[in-house]
């Protein structure tokens, strides 16, 4: 069924069709409006069925994992019609994909076994951290222990040794600078565990 006609049809009882238009134009489907679904990428059909779900102007959007598999210029766009969309109505967005909450979000809400521990702006949730973010140089053979020993958010091999983002509130090693956090340093902060650990949900 044609994108187009996906649309027409839940307007065709007398609503402005005008609509059908803008969202069109708005989610930038217009190459694809006469395109079988099945024929559209992934990101086309992810407008798609942004389209469809404004089309009624709803209050809130609720959209769960809105970017995941997308490339990252897809995603760009993506992003960039959901903060259009939040203009004009209430989006809650769930997604595991940090960069799109910094991009995206004003409030934020982390959750972890379906309860919510901590909520607030992106700047109000890195303050609340308590630990302190860190970079270190280290030899390979030293990775393993500090990995068991602290929550490392990052891990990159460079000019023959390894650079570590490490979070604790000790210093972990004497040469250790410390580093501005971010979200995703709070992110690992509250749901993170030692060697690798598991991911919650924001």
């Amino acid at each position: 069924m044609d994108t187009g006609f996906i649309l027409i049809q839940k307007m065709k009882h007398g609503d402005d069709k005008k609509r059908v238009k803008e969202l069109i134009i708005k989610t930038g489907l217009q190459k694809a409006a006469h395109k079988k679904m099945k024929k559209l990428s992934g990101g086309m059909k992810r407008r798609a069925g942004i389209a469809q779900a404004t089309l009624n102007n709803p209050e809130i959007l609720i959209l769960d994992e809105p970017t995941a598999g997308l490339d990252p210029s897809e995603r760009i766009r993506f992003r960039n019609l959901i903060s259009e969309l939040a203009e004009e109505r209430f989006v809650l967005l769930s997604t595991h994909i940090v960069s799109d909450i910094e991009y995206i979000a004003s409030k934020i809400l982390l959750m972890k076994d379906g309860s919510i521990v901590h909520r607030g702006t992106a700047e109000g949730l890195v303050q609340s951290m308590k630990a302190n973010v860190w970079k270190c140089y280290v030899e390979k053979a030293e990775v393993p222990v500090l990995m068991k020993k602290y929550k490392v958010s990052n891990l990159k091999t460079e000019n023959g040794g390894v650079q570590l983002r490490i979070i604790s509130e000790e210093k972990p090693l004497p040469d250790a600078l410390q580093e501005e956090a971010v979200l995703e340093d709070v992110f690992l902060y509250y749901f993170g565990e030692k060697a690798g650990g598991s991911n919650d949900e924001i």
